[in-house]
């Protein structure tokens, strides 16, 4: 029965880890598409005028 705990335990431990790294990398794509949003709103207001 000890065997089934640990595999259990690693489970959840695995599932913890994936679900920390998908976060990281959602808030690294987060941050990358904020600032390319700023960029390009920068640069559209930057654009003279006709």
């Amino acid at each position: 029965m000890v065997h089934l705990s640990v595999a259990i335990a690693k489970f959840a431990q695995t599932l913890f880890w994936g679900i920390v790294h998908a976060a990281g990398l959602a808030l690294v794509a987060g941050a990358f598409a904020l600032a390319a949003l700023v960029i390009g709103w920068r640069m559209m207001r930057r654009r003279p005028k006709p």
